[in-house]
């Protein structure tokens, strides 16, 4: 699924899953990860840039300061099938 919003004065913090693509469609953006235990990465994207989550992420989305407004793409992977795992019980038999 994809979607793509504005940003100009206000910051957006979303949770978000692996695989997940931010992509910058106009402006600038600002990336900042919320990491327990250790200082927030920050993430600067250029129009055309994108950047993929490697884990599930609390991110938090805005427009880079004094920069005018920007635009900001979500690309979330779809959402697997859950695989069926079978057992044989105890003495089942294959027909």
């Amino acid at each position: 699924m994809s979607r793509t919003f504005s940003l100009e004065a206000e910051c957006l913090g979303l949770q978000l899953r692996a695989g997940t693509e931010l992509v910058c469609r106009g402006g600038n953006l600002w990336l900042t990860f919320e990491v327990p235990g250790r200082p927030s990465p920050d993430v600067l994207l250029a129009p055309g840039e994108r950047h993929r989550l490697q884990a599930d992420a609390e991110v938090f989305i805005a427009a880079l300061h004094g920069a005018g407004p920007a635009l900001c793409g979500i690309e979330t992977p779809p959402r697997r099938a859950r695989q069926l795992r079978f057992r044989w019980l105890r003495g089942a038999r294959a027909s």
